[in-house]
Order: C-alpha cells, then sequence, then structure tokens
C-alpha cells in the first residue's frame, strides 16, 4: 500500500531509497563544508567533492527509475516535456 503526504508526494520504499541517498549526500557535503572551513589539504578534497558528485547522481538516477513512469502516467504533454529536459542534461 502507498502512503501520500499531505501534498500527494508518495512514501512506499522506492521514495525511501532516493530520501535516505540524499540523506547521505547531506552527510557528506556537512563534512566536505568542515573541511574546506578547517582548510584541509586539496588532495583530501578533491575525492570528496567526486563522491558528492557521484551521490547526487546516484540519487537522481533512482529518483528518475522510479518516479518518471508514475509521474506521467496520464499526461503525455509531461512525459514530452520531462524527456526533452532530460536529454539536455
Amino acid at each position: 500500500m502507498t502512503n501520500y503526504t499531505p501534498r500527494g508526494y508518495s512514501t512506499d520504499m522506492k521514495d525511501l531509497k532516493v530520501i535516505n541517498r540524499l540523506n547521505r549526500v547531506e552527510g557528506q557535503l556537512k563534512k566536505l563544508k568542515q573541511n574546506i572551513q578547517e582548510e584541509q589539504d586539496c588532495a583530501a578534497l578533491l575525492p570528496q567533492f567526486l563522491a558528492v558528485k557521484g551521490a547526487i547522481a546516484g540519487a537522481f538516477e533512482v529518483y528518475v527509475k522510479t518516479s518518471l513512469e508514475q509521474c506521467t502516467a496520464a499526461d503525455e504533454q509531461k512525459m514530452k516535456e520531462l524527456i526533452t529536459l532530460l536529454i539536455r542534461t
């Protein structure tokens, strides 16, 4: 059974996967910011930037795979708009 938030977003397991990934990204960003403020060596910071970039890409991929069909099920125009956005990125 799918539960919905007051704004209509579903809260089932596939959404929790995206939320969990975004929570990890948030933690990585906080640590990266802290290391920058502490003026850590750039050789240590670059891999952290790449890890954040990869984590965002992973969350995006999970979101697209699990939500695109649900988001556009009854709206062909919306599907075309989203495909156009995805092609541009």
